[in-house]
């Protein structure tokens, strides 16, 4: 098997795993299968989301919204909505007032992200 294709397959059975410590609502164990999994090719912003998921149910609003802002930036439009709404709820938690209106008017695509 290509070395590629072998390290695609483990990063998905860590997302399956990570998946699983959530519903049994365990974020830390989920934060543990995420880490240092190298190359993630099609799967960065899998893994972003999960990481924002567990960081959220540590009440680690800030680097939730993070977690969801690099999911945004690996996902094509109109699929990144829901990352931006995320984001401007724990921006809001976090108590970044500015930056949750910001990402809410992504979110509701008033203020599209400036493409590269």
């Amino acid at each position: 098997m290509r070395p590629e294709i072998a390290q695609m397959i483990r990063v998905s059975k860590r997302l399956t795993q990570a998946s699983g410590y959530l519903e049994l609502d365990m974020p830390h164990k989920a934060l543990e299968c995420l880490d240092n999994l190298g190359a993630l090719g099609p799967f960065e912003a899998d893994v972003a989301i999960l990481r924002g998921e567990a960081f959220r149910r540590q009440h680690r609003f800030q680097e939730a919204a993070n977690s969801f802002q690099t999911a945004a930036r690996k996902m094509p439009s109109p699929q990144d909505r829901d990352a931006y709404l995320a984001m401007s709820v724990y921006y809001q938690q976090a108590g970044n007032v500015a930056q949750a209106v910001q990402m809410l008017a992504r979110a509701r695509g008033a203020r599209p992200r400036k493409r590269k």
